[in-house]
C-alpha cells in the first residue's frame, strides 16, 4: 500500500496509508518489534524474548519466518510474527509459538490501531508467502485495548479464556471477590498447612539453583497429575524444559520476566509452584502444579492465588490471566470468556484446504463442550496411554 499524508483539524501532518514491509527474520524486524514491545500493546505470548526462546527450544522443526511489520510513514506501527508450516498440503501462516500460547495476536502502537483495519489486514495478509493464515485463540481485546484480529471475524473456539481486572485496593483481593465459603477454606487451608509442615510463604525464585529446584518440583507435580489423568506430561518434553528454564534465569532480576517461577513453601517443603508470564501490567499463570501427597488436602492453588494476587497487585499488575481450558478452579479467580478462531484463505489452495480446518477446530470444539464426548475422550486417552505403559507395548509399537 502506499503512503498517504494529509492534516488534521489542528494542521498536523498524518498518515492515512501505512505501507507493509516483510522481513524474513527475526533479527530484521527486531529493532520495531522491541520498539512495540516497550511502547505499544502486546500479550506475553507475542514478546521477543518469549518468541525467540520457543525457536531456540526445538519444539518443531524450523519454518520460514515471515515477520509482517506495518509502517505509518517511517513509524513502525504493529508487527505480526509469522512462521510459515504446511498442513493438508498447503502452506499456512500463524503466529509464531500458536502451539504453546494462549491465544494470537499483534503487536500495535494504540495511537494508530484505526490504521489496522479488516480491509487493509486482509490486503497486506495476501502478501504473505502462504495459501492462508490461521489465527487460534483470538482474544476480543488485550487489556483495555481491541484486539485488531477480533475484527475479522471468525468461529468459537475449543477453550474458552479466563481473565479479570485485579486493580489495586485497600483489602486483600480474595476478600473483594471470593464468596465467604471458599474465602473461608483457603483460610483454613493456610492454617492447616502452618501447623502441619511449617510456616507458609510465597517465594519467587530468585537464583539459578532456585530455579532448578522449583523447575524439578514443577515436573514431578505435573508428572503425578498427568498420570492419574492418563495424559503424557508434555511439559517434561526436552523442549519444554528448555524453554522454562532459558526464560526463567533470562529473567532473573528484571520486574516483569517472559518466566517467572513462584513457589509455595509449607516450612522446607514446595506443596504448589506458579510459572507465569507478564505484559506490561499483566500476569498470565501459563501453567501450575500442586502437591499430590498428604498436602493435597488442602486448598492449595486457592492459597498460592491469594498470596501471588495480591502481590501482583503491589506490583501495579492490573490484570490476570489462567489461560485457555476450562476447569472450575478458575472461576474463582477469572471471568470465562470466549475467544475465536480465524482462517483466512489467500489462494485457490487455501480455499480448499480451509473447511478442512475450520472443520477440526470445530469438532474438537464440540467434544470439549459436551460433556457425554469429553468425557468419552479422556476415558479412550487414558486407555491408550494405559496401553502403552504396559509391558512389552513400546516393542510391539515398533513393528
Amino acid at each position: 500500500m502506499s503512503i498517504a499524508t494529509g492534516t488534521d483539524r489542528a494542521g498536523t501532518a498524518r498518515v492515512d496509508n501505512p505501507v507493509m514491509k516483510l522481513h524474513d527474520s527475526i533479527a530484521s524486524a527486531q529493532s520495531a518489534w522491541r520498539k512495540l514491545e516497550a511502547e505499544g500493546v502486546c500479550t506475553p505470548y507475542q514478546r521477543l524474548g518469549w518468541v525467540e526462546a520457543y525457536l531456540a527450544s526445538g519444539f518443531a522443526p524450523p519454518r520460514p519466518i515471515s515477520v509482517m511489520e506495518i509502517l505509518a510513514g517511517d513509524k513502525p506501527i504493529a508487527v505480526f510474527p509469522f512462521e510459515i508450516t504446511r498442513r493438508f498440503g498447503v502452506r499456512i501462516a500463524q503466529i509464531i509459538g500458536m502451539e504453546i500460547s494462549n491465544g494470537d495476536a499483534p503487536l500495535f502502537d494504540r495511537d494508530h490501531a484505526r490504521l489496522l483495519t479488516p480491509d487493509a489486514l486482509r490486503q497486506w495478509f495476501a502478501q504473505l508467502p502462504a495459501d492462508m493464515v490461521n489465527f487460534h485463540c483470538v482474544a476480543p481485546r488485550i487489556g483495555p485495548d481491541a484486539n485488531p484480529l477480533a475484527a475479522l471475524g471468525g468461529s468459537v473456539a475449543p477453550d474458552h479464556f479466563y481473565i479479570n481486572d485485579i486493580e489495586a485496593g485497600a483489602a486483600p483481593f480474595f476478600e473483594q471477590s471470593l464468596p465467604h465459603k471458599r474465602r473461608s477454606n483457603i483460610r483454613r487451608s493456610f492454617r492447616r498447612l502452618g501447623e502441619t509442615f511449617g510456616p507458609v510463604r510465597l517465594h519467587r525464585a530468585q537464583t539459578e539453583a532456585e530455579v532448578d529446584a522449583v523447575l524439578a518440583v514443577f515436573l514431578d507435580q505435573r508428572e503425578r497429575r498427568f498420570a492419574k489423568m492418563g495424559v503424557e506430561n508434555v511439559f517434561a518434553q526436552p523442549a519444554f524444559r528448555r524453554f522454562f528454564r532459558t526464560l526463567a534465569v533470562e529473567g532473573l532480576g528484571h520486574k516483569r520476566p517472559s518466566i517467572s517461577f513462584d513457589a509455595l513453601y509449607a516450612g522446607d517443603r514446595i506443596v504448589a509452584t506458579s510459572v507465569g508470564t507478564y505484559g506490561p501490567h499483566h500476569y498470565s499463570q501459563y501453567i501450575n502444579s500442586t502437591e499430590s501427597g498428604d498436602a493435597s488436602r488442602y486448598s492449595l492453588m486457592g492459597v498460592t492465588l491469594s498470596l501471588l494476587v495480591d502481590e501482583l497487585r503491589a506490583d501495579e499488575v492490573t490484570s490476570l490471566d489462567m489461560g485457555l481450558g476450562d476447569f472450575d478452579y478458575k472461576a474463582d479467580w477469572t471471568h470465562k470468556q470466549e475467544v475465536y478462531d480465524i482462517v483466512l484463505p489467500i489462494s485457490l489452495a487455501g480455499r480448499a484446504a480451509a473447511p478442512a480446518i475450520r472443520g477440526a477446530r470445530s469438532l474438537k470444539r464440540r467434544i470439549k463442550q459436551t460433556p457425554a464426548l469429553w468425557n468419552a475422550a479422556r476415558a479412550v486417552r487414558r486407555a491408550v496411554a494405559s496401553a502403552r505403559k504396559r509391558p512389552g507395548a513400546s516393542k510391539a509399537q515398533e513393528k
